[in-house]
């Protein structure tokens, strides 16, 4: 008798649950925040020099790291070493935050956290006068929530856990230099690993790596005055079993072309980057992100500003995936089966100098969004160590 009434007052709460759904509320097509509707915190913006001018670096040469913008835009004095680190501030989010009612256990607000500090290491340099090669780790994006909670034992129990999502990518790059010609390619070699990946009515802990091969093309011509230049990373078709859920899906093609004009000492750049999101899900909108940016150098010092324009691909309620079978326990019943992502349209501005010195560049820069429906900041600092420093008898001289 005990044991029907505890049944009925399950299936109860199950109907209630399901009655509350939303009638085109998304299924996750990819694992929940490798999809791009995360991306306006995930994404870490790579490359501090680029950051500084508005995230723009598809028609300049520069630095090792400016090979993640462009595989053709490394085409070095010297050869140097290359540290950067970033810091994002926690962001409040209440994607799974819900109204208290009777039947529903009110999920906290959680907070978006980038918890890893590093940006890029790597390196790079010549082979011949027409050639060059560099080597980087980096981290496109991150993200760990803290945290997803269920309270069991009438509310004497929490189930923590802390979803999370880390792109780690080594990046192999050889580009080709002639006059004002350059062709460059890079093999990122990436590893997605999924943490304590969220899933209704299971107490089990799914964690996973899964890595993908992902080419990516550069061409740059670099003019006197103009210059220009372009990328392009294919689609690719890639799967995850992640037990309770398996995805067949894509990660988009990507096209980015940007130009740049110099005169006085100033650069003056500007980009479109196209991504076909729409590939992984109709429900997904194709995404157009703008950039602009200014540089300047005077003596040892180089100051630079921009703006990014990172719209939306999608806003509304999504399904939380159910691992089903796995486990009837009550307390699940009162866990909403839905969450919600709402505009997330971005307007960042970005600030940024270098300090130029034979031995080495140091660069800061950071990044805030204006508009408030996305927030999201980042302060990023790195060094290009110059591999000639060591030859010299007077290390970081001053004059």
């Amino acid at each position: 008798m005990r044991r029907n009434i505890i049944c009925l007052l399950f299936l109860g709460l199950l109907g209630t649950a399901l009655s509350a759904q939303s009638p085109d509320a998304l299924n996750f097509p990819q694992p929940q925040y490798v999809n791009p509707i995360f991306d306006s915190f995930t994404r870490n913006y790579m490359s501090t020099s680029a950051m500084g001018r508005g995230y723009t670096g598809l028609a300049i040469l520069g630095g090792v790291d400016n090979v993640l913008k462009n595989p053709a835009g490394y085409r070095p004095d010297k050869a140097s070493l290359h540290l950067e680190m970033l810091v994002k501030p926690p962001v409040e989010s209440d994607i799974y935050a819900m109204a208290d009612t009777s039947v529903y256990y009110r999920m906290t607000k959680e907070n978006m956290l980038s918890p890893v500090p590093v940006g890029i290491v790597g390196g790079g340099g010549t082979i011949g006068p027409n050639f060059t090669y560099g080597l980087l780790y980096s981290m496109p994006k991150s993200i760990k929530v803290d945290n997803f909670g269920v309270e069991v034992n009438m509310g004497y129990g929490l189930i923590m856990r802390y979803p999370s999502f880390f792109l780690n990518q080594l990046t192999a790059n050889a580009a080709w230099h002639k006059d004002n010609f350059h062709v460059g390619l890079n093999l990122h070699n990436q590893i997605y690993h999924l943490g304590d990946v969220t899933f209704l009515r299971s107490f089990e802990r799914i964690i996973s790596d899964k890595y993908v091969l992902r080419p990516q093309l550069g061409l740059l011509y670099s003019g006197e005055s103009l210059s220009a230049g372009l990328s392009m990373v294919p689609q690719q078709n890639v799967n995850w079993d992640l037990k309770f859920a398996q995805y067949d899906t894509r990660l988009p093609l990507s096209l980015a072309l940007g130009v740049a004009y110099n005169k006085n000492n100033a650069v003056f750049t500007a980009e479109v980057d196209y991504e076909q999101c729409s590939a992984i899900s109709d429900a997904f909108k194709d995404r157009y992100t703008f950039h602009a940016g200014l540089e300047k150098t005077v003596r040892r010092y180089t100051y630079r500003a921009g703006y990014i324009y990172h719209p939306q691909v999608w806003e509304g309620d999504f399904l939380i995936p159910d691992a089903c079978s796995d486990t009837i326990s009550i307390w699940w019943a009162a866990v909403l089966p839905q969450g919600r992502v709402g505009k997330n349209n971005q307007h960042i501005l970005t600030l940024g100098t270098s300090w130029n010195h034979p031995d080495v560049r140091v660069n800061l820069s950071g990044l805030i969004d204006v508009a408030g429906q996305a927030p999201i900041a980042q302060v990023s600092l790195s060094a290009d160590l110059f591999f000639s420093a060591f030859k010299r008898k007077n290390f970081l001289y001053f004059d």
